[in-house]
């Protein structure tokens, strides 16, 4: 991750001037009418050819919208953005374009939550705030902690898993993109946002965690624990997740609960 992160400044990059350029189409992975809709914001590792929420988001499908940005430069793209504000003020821009003035809320797994509090950030500062921010089991990085290797190695867990097919999945640019964006976040710390917030948290460790693994985020929260690891929460376990989300978002008011 070291690596990484140095040879990621030398990734073609791209400012606010120019962002629209470089602006990715959402993928939309489920569909219905109900709502708020839910926008996903991926974490940087590579997607792999799949949304990244795509078990979430079919536990949804026929219920509500999902949509899900990307990150240019991590699955499609020729360029990164410059900095999280630069990649923030994209996002928002997309989102805004897409959803219009319907209500939806914001959604981010793992390192994928520190973008989606950005993006969250973004949208209330230009008073266009989501409805809610939902964080999936996402690590505040702090100084402090960005050298613990449990917490490096976890975007390395996809690789080892595939072994020789991942080489021949990605190329340079996606694995300087992730570099660079985890770049972006060294000592970022998230503002206020005045948005409804939920930390959705894994309770089952991944093999090698240290006894104080668990995920955490400063600020007014609330907080679900799940019996799911940090990887299963949207894959095998996605359904917990979703229920946790789902009852949430009926529980503070932003949704009607069913008849």
């Amino acid at each position: 991750m070291h690596l990484l992160v140095t040879a990621s400044l030398g990734a073609p990059s791209f400012g606010s001037d120019d962002a629209d350029r470089h602006e990715l189409s959402p993928l939309r992975p489920a569909s219905g009418a109900g709502g708020p809709a839910l926008v996903c914001v991926p974490g940087f590792a590579p997607a792999m050819g799949r949304p990244w929420h795509a078990g979430l988001a079919a536990c949804f499908d026929g219920e509500r919208d999902v949509y899900e940005l990307r990150h240019p430069g991590a699955d499609d793209g020729d360029a990164v953005a410059k900095d999280l504000c630069t990649l923030a003020g994209l996002h928002a821009a997309t989102v805004r374009r897409h959803l219009g003035g319907r209500p939806y809320v914001v959604v981010g797994h793992s390192m994928g939550g520190t973008a989606a509090h950005a993006v969250t950030e973004r949208l209330a500062a230009d008073g266009d705030p989501p409805a809610g921010l939902v964080l999936v089991d996402s690590y505040h990085v702090t100084p402090g902690r960005e050298a613990e290797p449990w917490l490096l190695a976890l975007p390395a867990r996809l690789p080892l898993a595939m072994g020789e097919r991942f080489d021949e999945a990605v190329d340079d640019l996606t694995l300087l993109s992730m570099g660079a964006y985890i770049r972006m976040i060294r000592a970022w710390e998230p503002q206020p946002t005045g948005v409804p917030t939920l930390l959705v948290r894994a309770t089952r460790p991944l093999p090698g965690m240290p006894e104080r693994w668990r995920s955490a985020w400063p600020g007014p929260h609330d907080t679900v624990d799940v019996p799911d690891s940090h990887l299963s929460v949207l894959e095998e376990d996605a359904r917990t997740t979703a229920t946790a989300v789902r009852d949430w978002i009926v529980g503070v008011g932003l949704e009607a609960p069913a008849d």
